[in-house]
């Protein structure tokens, strides 16, 4: 399978299944984006199925291709901490499968359908969540997750919501993959649990491999529904 260049992206709007294959996202926050690739590619081997590269790391668009052309295509790669309409289109043309906001904000769900690339909008209370499904996410970011209660939120939310497709990230340790796996959650966001900021700043790839390899063996244990 050849990789993905700019103004390729012909597949559109990938599923959520096909976004997030094992459910387990690893987010990338660094300020060196050699280090970065490399913890990427070190996640991906080690069983992680998807990446997100927020717009913090320098160079974002350059890594999301090079981790496509590196790869074959094999991974789907995403932008994250996305604000404004105009990062949707560079996304895209970047061979990027699916964007992420931290908040909810309509406009980046209206570049989305403009572009055809899947969209995740971040929300946290109940209204935001049911607006952000409104203004065109296909999966719902619960964000901050961790300070709000963690599983026990998302528990919560299931009762008058439990339709709602739930993307949960902020503080998840990868203690708590198969407790939000099972209350059907469809993809769990790592950031410090897979890629630790002293890992990344000594360059230390096999604490990375190691939390990736725990991460997805998390996540095989919970079967999908």
């Amino acid at each position: 399978m050849r990789a993905m260049g700019a103004g390729d992206n012909s597949r559109g709007v990938r599923s959520i299944p096909e976004a997030f294959p094992n459910r387990i996202c690893g987010v990338l926050r660094t300020e060196n984006a050699e280090v970065g690739f490399q913890a990427c590619l070190t996640a991906l081997e080690a069983g992680i199925g998807t990446i997100e590269i927020t717009k913090t790391v320098p160079s974002c668009f350059e890594l999301v291709k090079g981790l496509i052309a590196t790869t074959g295509n094999r991974y789907p790669i995403g932008v994250g901490t996305v604000w404004d309409p105009g990062a949707v289109k560079e996304a895209k043309a970047a061979g990027a499968s699916f964007v992420v906001t931290p908040v909810l904000l309509p406009e980046i769900g209206q570049a989305c359908r403009e572009h055809d690339i899947l969209c995740v909008l971040g929300a946290l209370t109940p209204t935001e969540i049911y607006q952000a499904r409104l203004a065109g996410a296909a999966l719902v970011k619960v964000f901050p997750i961790a300070p709000v209660g963690g599983p026990r939120y998302v528990e919560a939310l299931n009762g008058p919501m439990g339709g709602v497709p739930l993307w949960v990230s902020g503080g998840v340790p990868i203690e708590d993959i198969g407790t939000y796996l099972q209350l059907g959650v469809k993809a769990v966001g790592l950031t410090g649990a897979l890629f630790p900021a002293d890992a990344l700043a000594q360059n230390n790839m096999e604490v990375i491999r190691q939390n990736a390899a725990r991460a997805a063996q998390a996540a095989a244990s919970v079967p999908a529904t």
